[in-house]
């Protein structure tokens, strides 16, 4: 992509990181990362860098995400160099809302903030 994006490309570029969470694909998961990247969870907000988050990917390699299918994903471009996408999934028997947001790093795409949070 190196143009403008448009919501498909956005929603590709979801289900790959997906995809590589899924399969405990590190390698694939921090190219599509920019770093430092921030993450908010039920747990709380954290900044991460690349070793932190090699080592985050390197303990959830217990299939946990198999099951994950994005629903419902609403994707806002913002500009050139900036999307987000919210939409909802199933996770561990919770419903949870995701969003994301990626920028232009160069000539790629990568997630720079993600944020998971159950519905109530």
């Amino acid at each position: 992509m190196n143009t403008a994006p448009n919501k498909q490309d956005i929603f590709i570029l979801e289900k790959k990181y997906w995809a590589a969470m899924k399969n405990n694909d590190v390698e694939a998961a921090v190219s599509l990362t920019r770093f430092p990247c921030i993450v908010t969870s039920p747990k709380g907000a954290m900044r991460v860098n690349e070793s932190q988050y090699r080592q985050m990917m390197q303990a959830n390699n217990n299939g946990q995400y198999q099951d994950i299918v994005i629903k419902d994903p609403q994707v806002d471009l913002l500009n050139e160099d900036t999307a987000l996408i919210s939409y909802s999934i199933m996770h561990k028997g919770m419903k949870m809302l995701d969003v994301s947001t990626w920028v232009r790093d160069g000539e790629k795409w990568v997630c720079a903030f993600h944020s998971e949070n159950p519905i109530q």
